[in-house]
């Protein structure tokens, strides 16, 4: 263990005292088992079935008071393994009775359970007993339960996550149906998101349909749906010849357009559901200060602007960049072994989505950056040892991250410099 990692963890084992009580609870959809605990480790109550319920948060209330009480144990940590969303209730709950509320990895309970009991044997009451042991140890994480403008941002920024995918998966049904019936159309628009094809499609989407209307048809439609008039015949006479020679299938029924029509009613509707969520999140952007100072990186946008300040949270947790390596999973993950040094690679145990806003925040910044672009071109040749494409790409977000973290402490908006290296070339 690293020096600095192993001296924050003593930190942590010190923060529990005499005074400390313990409650370690593992958490389930309907109800959560929890056991009381000492600094020691001393068992001083279990109580398997808290419902999520006002009648079971009532009694998880009444025992802890009790227990304060019985043992004189004024100080409250509650330790717990985030499972899905179950977790949220009782943990907000317990922050508003002003417990201190901390979370342990998945896999950090299966590895310990292991070695207390050399079983893989789990119950809830164990994993309960298994988590108490990892929380008394320093061994959780240092996540913060907020209620503020970040989690409404995370929250957004998950449903728009998930409508991408919606997106993406309709995109490439309507791909499919195109490859089978009119394959020759993917050559002749620039993007499955090009106005003209939408405009075809929702008129005459299959090659049969096109002959029928006639080349004439077919330019005023795309004329008038496109709004251009240059080269539109043009396009038009392609797209006409293309489906008088299409090699795609020719058997066309009623169940091929309704499979057609699904595909174009759900990107439309989905996509509309994105800029709904992307105007919310605009809206929510304003109530942060801290935003500005991000949005002067170049190309950097609002909503990824957005993205990152919802995954990220109040930037004011994290007292230097390297937390927010970890946090965001780019920490190196090393794997040396006597004589043999592994290949190093990032542990991605952060927030993924948080690890993916970075990812193409940089992709435009080390084309519309002089600052990025320099220190990326220096990484991928300029360095002792070269580094791959996806190499250097990490060098510059572990760079972005902490130019990040000096914007949000300095109060201050980004300019262009260049790196050391640059200027002493």
């Amino acid at each position: 263990m690293h020096k600095k990692q192993y001296s924050k963890q003593l930190e942590k084992r010190k923060r529990i005292g005499d005074q400390t009580l313990v409650i370690r609870m593992d958490i389930g959809s309907d109800f959560n088992a929890a056991c009381f605990m000492d600094k020691e480790g001393n068992v001083l109550g279990r109580y398997p079935t808290i419902y999520n319920s006002r009648k079971g948060f009532d009694y998880f209330q009444a025992m802890v008071v009790q227990a304060r009480r019985k043992y004189k144990l004024h100080d409250i940590l509650i330790g717990m393994e985030p499972t899905g969303h179950y977790w949220r209730k009782i943990a907000f709950f317990a922050k508003e009775q002003g417990y201190e509320v901390r979370f342990v990895r998945t896999t950090a309970v299966k590895h310990q359970r292991e070695l207390d009991e050399s079983s893989s044997a789990k119950s809830d009451i164990k994993d309960a007993y298994t988590i108490g042991n990892i929380v008394r140890e320093g061994k959780y994480i240092d996540t913060v339960i907020e209620e503020s403008v970040f989690r409404q941002l995370r929250t957004l920024a998950h449903a728009r996550e998930r409508i991408l995918r919606y997106i993406v998966g309709s995109t490439h049904g309507l791909q499919a149906v195109l490859n089978d019936y009119f394959p020759e159309l993917r050559h002749l628009f620039w993007s499955m998101k090009a106005r003209g094809l939408w405009t075809l499609l929702e008129t005459y989407p299959f090659p049969e349909d096109v002959c029928h209307a006639g080349l004439d048809a077919v330019t005023a439609l795309l004329s008038k749906g496109t709004g251009k008039k240059r080269h539109i015949q043009e396009q038009a006479a392609h797209i006409y010849q293309a489906a008088v020679e299409s090699v795609g299938l020719k058997a066309i029924t009623k169940a091929d357009r309704a499979r057609l029509t699904m595909y174009l009613e759900e990107i439309k509707r989905s996509d509309a559901r994105r800029k709904l969520l992307e105007h919310e999140m605009k809206e929510l952007l304003k109530q942060i200060p801290l935003a500005q100072y991000i949005l002067s990186l170049p190309g950097t946008g609002e909503v990824g602007c957005a993205v990152f300040l919802g995954e990220l949270g109040n930037s004011e947790y994290f007292h230097n960049p390297r937390q927010i390596i970890k946090f965001a999973g780019y920490d190196p993950k090393e794997n040396d072994s006597g004589l043999r040094v592994g290949r190093k690679i990032i542990s991605k145990k952060g927030r993924w989505l948080l690890r993916k806003c970075l990812f193409f925040m940089v992709l435009r910044l080390v084309h519309r950056s002089s600052f990025f672009k320099a220190y990326y071109e220096h990484k991928k040749k300029g360095c002792d040892r070269p580094l791959e494409k996806t190499e250097a790409l990490c060098a510059v977000i572990l760079k972005l991250i902490r130019v990040l973290f000096a914007l949000m402490r300095d109060r201050r908006m980004f300019t262009e410099e260049l790196p050391r290296c640059e200027k002493a070339a």
